[in-house]
């Protein structure tokens, strides 16, 4: 008789399976946290484009002199409002409210004159507020700024 074993069936030992689990676990943690990353830059940079086209679009209506008004953006940390008129009034029903994503918030608003209110002039589409509006990310350091220089125009900055 023949003393040699049988040859094992082929197969995956239990160390094989487990190495193969924690290198595809690594593989997972690591891509869900480049979506995360990518997720944050995004929400900021079209928090940032919201901005910017709320008070490109109070400055159009105000050239256009839509219904004889003058229009402005008024901005707080979570949420940024169009109105009509010369000032804001949080009770105006007129007022077109944007609120912000969640995960970010505008940290630093520094308009000439200290206020949070930029008003464009009607003909001109100047204002007497220029400055800038920050905008941040709640979980970290990244920003984007909106300039708003005095004769109306808005540039965002990074």
């Amino acid at each position: 008789m023949n003393c040699r074993p049988n040859k094992l069936t082929p197969g995956f030992t239990l160390l094989e399976i487990l190495m193969v689990v924690a290198i595809m676990g690594i593989l997972v943690t690591i891509i869900i946290t480049s979506f995360s990353t990518l997720n944050k830059a995004q929400a900021l940079d079209k928090s940032a484009r919201q901005g910017a086209s709320i008070l490109n679009q109070a400055r159009m209506l105000t050239l256009s002199s839509k219904e004889d008004s003058v229009y402005g953006v008024h901005f707080e940390s979570s949420e940024i409002t169009l109105f009509k008129g010369g000032s804001y009034s949080s009770n105006d029903p007129d007022n077109i409210i944007s609120p912000l994503n969640s995960i970010v918030s505008i940290t630093n608003i520094n308009l000439s004159g200290g206020g949070v209110d930029v008003i464009f002039g009607r003909l001109t589409g100047n204002t007497n507020t220029p400055g800038t509006v920050t905008f941040s990310l709640d979980s970290s350091t990244a920003t984007k700024t909106i300039s708003v220089s005095g004769t109306g125009l808005i540039e965002i900055e990074d």
